[in-house]
């Protein structure tokens, strides 16, 4: 682990990130994704499992994923991008996933790539090993990617994807929230110990910049229910 730079808490900030959805999918034997975008928990509080991020050089669906239990895989997401920028689709370029997460008030980075393996969106299945880099020249509107968070305990936060040249230098970034999430920004100020929550997450709740007064809880079902995959 090693902290943030401050170039990375500026680049956080300034993602914009909207919208989340549902749609009945399996790609493995061991898992299936999330058939609903929305749950109520025990506090009668709406959960997003996915959400759809878009940014000036790239826009992404990411979506949480369960066990064949039921269960939330916390150590898998699946994501699809749906545009990618012209400097991101050059020969050479490279797109790699890191995980970050805040304790206390330190933002803390996992500098090890994490895998990720290719499946077809229309069949769900696998068609590309998992390696920790995907070549930006091979993505394409009909792939998605299974991410291994390697995170049983869900600690991290955040997903990163980074883009580099063929020289290693970063072409571009983007921060995206991992579903589940509180879908209220007033409920994700909060952590569940009701300690406020680090600034720089909320800046990344795909709703922080837009005003929901008089929103009820069938409104933001319906905001996050729009584009899941």
């Amino acid at each position: 682990m090693k902290t943030l730079t401050t170039a990375l808490i500026l680049a956080a900030s300034i993602v914009t990130l909207t919208s989340c959805g549902s749609k009945k999918s399996s790609a493995a034997t061991t898992t299936t994704i999330v058939q609903s975008s929305t749950v109520e928990n025990a506090g009668n509080k709406v959960v997003t499992s996915c959400q759809k991020a878009i940014g000036t050089d790239m826009s992404v669906h990411i979506s949480a994923v369960k066990t064949s239990s039921g269960a939330i895989n916390n150590s898998l997401v699946k994501i699809k991008f749906t545009r990618l920028a012209s400097t991101i689709t050059q020969s050479g370029n490279t797109i790699r996933f890191f995980k970050w997460r805040v304790s206390g008030s330190q933002a803390l980075l996992d500098s090890n790539p994490l895998q990720s393996s290719r499946y077809v969106l229309s069949t769900n299945t696998i068609d590309e090993a998992a390696q920790t880099g995907i070549a930006a020249t091979s993505v394409t509107t009909t792939k998605g990617y299974y991410i291994n968070l390697d995170d049983a305990d869900g600690i991290f936060q955040v997903l990163k994807a980074v883009v580099y040249n063929s020289a290693g230098s970063i072409v571009a970034q983007q921060n995206i929230l991992i579903p589940q999430f509180l879908a209220v920004p007033s409920d994700y100020a909060y952590n569940a110990d009701g300690s406020s929550r680090a600034q720089i997450l909320r800046d990344l709740h795909p709703l922080a910049n837009t005003d929901t007064t008089g929103w009820t809880s069938t409104d933001y079902v319906n905001y996050f229910s729009a584009t899941c995959f």
